[in-house]
């Protein structure tokens, strides 16, 4: 339960918010609560998708706190971090066809550099 005086903070605040800022507020807040969420399972396959063995791997990695991947792992992503880890996925199988297609042409092995390193 906040304290009387984080209440407080809270009204202040929004009491000196322009309408554009109340608005965007309250889309935000619609956006955790009403949004559809990814599921925590989908999370999980996200987060190995790129490369770790575990959300609190992941969370460790990009600075979160723990108690993110322990909300992550309860109740998924939203909408807009689903969008985010699209990205990233997407992003690591084109890095990772891009290095197949330039051993393809070069025979250098690339790929066994950048998987050792944890970039692939």
């Amino acid at each position: 339960m906040p304290a009387p005086s984080d209440v407080r903070n809270l009204i202040t605040k929004v009491m000196g918010a322009s309408p554009a800022d109340i608005r965007l507020m309250a889309q935000r807040l619609h956006d955790h609560a009403f949004e559809e969420r990814l599921s925590p399972e989908a999370t999980r396959e996200f987060v190995r998708q790129l490369g770790y063995e575990d959300l609190e791997a992941f969370c460790a990695d990009i600075g979160l706190p723990q108690h993110i991947a322990e909300r992550w792992g309860r109740f998924g992503v939203s909408g807009e971090m689903r969008q985010v880890f699209s990205l990233l996925v997407a992003q690591r199988r084109r890095m990772a066809d891009a290095i197949a297609e330039f051993e393809e042409m070069t025979h250098v092995g690339i790929d066994d550099f950048l998987r050792d390193r944890g970039l692939i």
